[in-house]
């Protein structure tokens, strides 16, 4: 009696690499579900790896580019000849399903797995030999399966570990702004700056291991993902910053302005892949809400999944992210360094850095960097820099910040005072409850700080705070002089 036929499945496996020949663009993520050694036939493994081999230099993905890379491994006659890839081709009629391939592919391959391990087991035991080998095998199994099934593997260490632990020690991209292997924030207004900032430090790390005003910084690959304006004008931007350097653009900066998902798991599956693939320290994302469409920034329920993905592979693959955001407009200038959305969009991060400038109307105007948060440092003294730009170049010229010129961050109390003012002057003829200016501006802080907030509110002169039963309610007057919010 011959021996069963191991769990496989050729047809979805010529399907599969038939969908890549029809759209080559899928296979960056389809990778990162399917592994060569997935398959069961020889020779398809030996095509998706010259397809792996064509992505990794950067070549396009065809029959023309397929056969050469087969050829040269010497692989190419043995499977078939140039008519078997065209036969790949011609058998699949829609890479529609590709995705669909690519999981039956990998599930068969899950079942030989787990049929090997458990006939290793039997053997042992039947054998009488130790188990040792046969449990070592079964754990590695229990973490491929992990793998397989697109589920990250779990860190769990004892203190002992975790203490003598070399990735746990605390390291800076930029010495107390930009932590290492952390989620960092730059915020501000539209055009305060934030994005030069970033990409100057960008430059840095790609080129002299200098930034922001020859300060030294951790030299590495960045990956910058770029939806905030045209490659055309990133191109200009790139070209000046690094002629004020007297530098040629570094091939360790990259830049990618593809659109991308952070909240669709295989996007983000594609993204992690291609941070190990091009070995980037340094992931930039400009800015964040381009990068998850159609997201409510305000809600809690999709901001923190999109936080929590980030930070585990920050914290796997030591990956620094760096997230370019925008502030809350506000009536007065002291409020735009707020960030906007979510607390937990604050709360999630290692450092917040916010940028104001003084005239958003003048692109020379000073600029302040304010160190709204850091986690695991005292914060540093804020930082003043403007932007000189002449046809050629673009330099950012910086300056300490004197005690009298400090900007001083308000309190969250302030915050909402500030918001609620501004609310109701938008809206003159209408008065609010308490409770419907929360939902309204969906206020998330404690009941103490907004009962604070409120009970500025009540003695405000621009407002005209009426008793109805047992609540009040809230109105701007509309005879108060336009003043400026405090």
């Amino acid at each position: 009696m011959p021996d069963p036929i191991p769990p496989s499945d050729v047809d979805a496996e010529q399907a599969l690499l038939g969908s890549i020949m029809i759209a080559p663009y899928l296979f960056e993520d389809l990778v990162t579900i399917v592994r060569a050694e997935y398959f069961y036939r020889n020779s398809h493994r030996w095509i998706w790896e010259a397809m792996n081999h064509l992505l990794e230099s950067e070549q396009q993905i065809d029959h023309v580019t397929l056969c050469n890379a087969l050829n040269t491994s010497g692989k190419l006659k043995e499977i078939g000849g140039p008519a078997y890839i065209t036969g790949l081709l011609n058998a699949t009629p829609t890479s529609m399903h590709a995705e669909s391939y690519a999981k039956i592919v990998r599930e068969k391959a899950f079942k030989r797995k787990a049929l090997e391990v458990a006939t290793n087991l039997a053997q042992n035991a039947i054998q009488d030999k130790p188990l040792s080998d046969a449990l070592q095998q079964m754990e590695e199994f229990f973490v491929s399966s992990s793998a397989l099934s697109g589920v990250t593997e779990r860190m769990v260490m004892t203190a002992e570990k975790l203490c003598l632990s070399e990735m746990g020690e605390l390291t800076w991209i930029l010495k107390d702004w930009i932590m290492a292997g952390g989620i960092n924030l730059i915020a501000g207004m539209p055009a305060a700056g934030k994005s030069f900032l970033a990409l100057d430090l960008a430059i840095g790390m790609a080129s002299s291991g200098l930034a922001w005003d020859n300060r030294p910084v951790t030299q590495g690959k960045v990956l910058y993902h770029f939806l905030d304006g045209s490659y055309r004008g990133m191109r200009s931007r790139v070209l000046k910053l690094c002629h004020s350097r007297g530098i040629q653009p570094p091939a360790n900066l990259i830049f990618d302005f593809s659109p991308l998902n952070l909240k669709v798991t295989s996007e983000v599956l594609a993204l992690r892949q291609r941070i190990h693939r091009l070995d980037a320290s340094v992931v930039i994302f400009d800015v964040m809400a381009k990068f998850m469409p159609g997201a409510d920034e305000n809600s809690v329920a999709e901001i923190s999944p999109m936080m929590n993905t980030l930070r585990e592979i920050a914290n796997q693959i030591g990956t620094t992210f760096i997230l370019i955001h925008h502030l809350n407009k506000g009536g007065n200038p002291d409020l735009s360094y707020r960030v906007r959305g979510s607390s937990d969009i604050l709360g999630s991060v290692d450092t917040a850095i916010v940028v104001t400038h003084e005239n958003q109307h003048s692109a020379h105007s000073m600029r302040t960097i304010i160190p709204q948060k850091v986690r695991e440092s005292l914060p540093p003294a804020q930082l003043q820099f403007q932007i000189e730009s002449t046809e050629e170049s673009i330099a950012l010229r910086f300056s300490e910040t004197n005690a009298s010129e400090l900007v001083r961050v308000p309190g969250q109390v302030e915050l909402i005072f500030a918001d609620i003012l501004e609310y109701l002057q938008s809206l003159p003829e209408q008065e609010f409850k308490k409770n419907e200016l929360i939902s309204a501006l969906q206020i998330n802080s404690s009941a103490r700080t907004i009962d604070r907030a409120f009970s500025k509110l009540n003695n405000d002169p621009r407002i005209r705070v009426t008793k109805r039963g047992s609540f009040n309610t809230y109105q701007w007057e509309e005879d108060t002089p336009a003043t400026p919010f405090p």
